[in-house]
């Protein structure tokens, strides 16, 4: 019984050590982020909330920069359930006609054009009655190393998405550089892997199936996709993926160590759904 004890109380200490260890590698990790100030909001009264439910905005536009404010394209809110351990991911079409706080009516990627992400975070907020707490900027040439760094993702991709895929691959390869059709697929299947460039172009295709619902489908696919992948990532890979990942993305989810917060409780276990 003494020996069990001591066994016991040893590995006690050796988890606990290993979990400070692993808080001290969060942090690290958290000062290679581009934090920003939260900016001025104008529409904070949403009704739908939960102290419970930590709603991120996701924003991925085609600029290269974050200041340069084009449209955007993608705009996924990930809402992170605290208690069930589970996150949940919206998408809001973006060529949507909604009211934008102090501009009036317009398509609803106009609106961080107008006033950047806090004004998208009004505009939701204004029009769904959805509480908006933080966001998460990335532009989609980012998006590409970020793919690239998991390895790529397996999709099943039908004939005409393959074809589909080559218009949004041209416009990318010609701002890569690359050399004219650079990661074209000649025919779909199923488990194909692909690269960030591919990826990109699957996750812009608009023109196959059912206009931008299926386009936002895509998308969240992708995003489950690159999770999954990461969580089965070895801690050498998991390093590297971390190096080359958080200094392309732009946040204001900073205050009271929410995103470290967030990995501690999410790292062992967390089920998506869309």
């Amino acid at each position: 019984e003494i020996s069990l004890g001591l066994v016991g109380s040893e590995m006690c200490i050796r988890d606990r050590i290993l979990f400070i260890l692993f808080q001290l590698l969060i942090f690290r990790y958290l000062g290679m982020v581009n934090y920003v100030k939260s900016g001025e909001r104008s529409v904070t009264s949403a009704s739908m909330k939960s102290k419970d439910v930590l709603n991120v905005l996701v924003i991925g536009s085609d600029s290269r920069k974050e200041e340069e404010r084009g449209r955007t394209d993608s705009m996924i809110l990930l809402s992170v359930n605290k208690s069930s351990k589970q996150i949940t991911m919206t998408s809001f079409m973006r060529d949507m006609y909604v009211e934008i706080p102090g501009n009036g009516w317009d398509k609803m990627n106009a609106a961080y054009v107008y006033g950047g992400a806090e004004l998208l975070m009004d505009t939701i907020e204004l029009n769904f009655d959805i509480e908006v707490d933080k966001y998460i900027y990335i532009d989609f040439y980012s998006f590409i190393d970020i793919v690239d760094a998991v390895g790529g993702i397996e999709l099943d991709i039908s004939d005409e998405e393959a074809v589909g895929m080559q218009p949004p691959m041209a416009e990318q390869n010609k701002y890569l550089g690359n050399k004219k059709g650079t990661d074209y697929l000649k025919q779909g299947g199923e488990n194909i892997l692909l690269n960030g460039n591919q990826s990109l172009a699957y996750a812009r295709l608009r023109y196959v199936g059912d206009a931008d619902f299926e386009r936002t489908q895509r998308q969240r696919k992708v995003i489950s996709e690159m999770i999954n992948k990461s969580k089965k990532l070895s801690l050498v890979k998991l390093d590297k993926l971390l190096k080359e990942v958080l200094p392309e993305v732009t946040t204001d989810l900073v205050e009271s160590g929410k995103i470290a917060s967030l990995l501690l409780n999410s790292f062992e276990s967390v089920s998506y759904t869309h």
